[in-house]
């Protein structure tokens, strides 16, 4: 059974907790479009765990504070719900299609983003409206590289500004999974993060969601996170 429109729920991702030492450039262009629209179309790419989600979140978490309509759409789940969401868009603030390439070949999809591409155009017209909406898009890879069968789709997926996300170094992993244990009121070491990375793989989703298991553990023995923690409550 589809859903017509998918739940949006506030979370913890802002732009204040993201990562952004390798994306300035990004972010400024991005900002200088939050209050007046000039560039309405931002494609952004990077591998896995670089940070497209948590930017895409944070943007339309940014927007939602502000009372301003916003729609955050995990394509990555499509199969929940149906193009409709995209259905009056564009009368939206910010739209974010987080993970194209998991709809790339499907028809009904592929037509539903050019069609909104083709209306957020339509307000940079000469007589266009003051309400103007601002769209983000990310993949895992180039525009030109995305199996999209929609000839039109595909350069309109180009019609805007392309960023690249770096890939994450552990270094810098490291860093995030620390501020996110500060920000639960943990103290997060670097010997215990060193080993959440190496013993639980590179995915910060992953590494995210045990952080918050052990956040619950250690508040329950009552006891800091050490490597011999880490290895009783994980099982590692």
């Amino acid at each position: 059974m589809q859903l017509p429109l998918p739940i949006h729920q506030m979370d913890d991702e802002t732009l204040d907790n993201f990562y952004a030492e390798n994306s300035l450039v990004l972010l400024n262009s991005l900002r200088q479009n939050f209050e007046q629209v000039q560039q309405p179309f931002f494609y952004i790419w990077g591998g896995k765990s670089s940070g497209k989600s948590h930017l895409l979140k944070a943007v339309s978490n940014h927007f939602l504070l502000e009372n301003r309509p916003s729609s955050y759409i995990p394509l990555e789940k499509s199969q929940h719900f149906s193009p409709m969401v995209l259905d009056n868009a564009e009368q939206m603030a910010v739209v974010c299609l987080d993970d194209i390439q998991t709809i790339a070949g499907d028809e009904e999809w592929e037509l539903a983003i050019f069609n909104l591409f083709n209306q957020i155009r339509e307000q940079q017209g000469l007589f266009g409206q003051e309400q103007k909406t601002l769209l983000l898009i990310s993949a895992d890879c180039p525009p030109n590289q995305l199996n999209i069968r929609l000839p039109d789709l595909r350069s309109r997926l180009m019609w805007g500004e392309i960023y690249q996300l770096a890939d994450l170094t552990d270094t810098q992993k490291r860093i995030i999974l620390q501020r996110t244990a500060h920000a639960k009121g943990l103290e997060l070491t670097d010997d215990v993060a060193n080993f959440l990375i190496k013993r639980l793989g590179r995915d910060l989703q992953v590494l995210s969601a045990e952080l918050t298991h052990l956040d619950r553990a250690s508040l329950q023995a009552k006891r800091n996170l050490t490597v011999p923690f880490v290895k009783e409550i994980l099982d590692l």
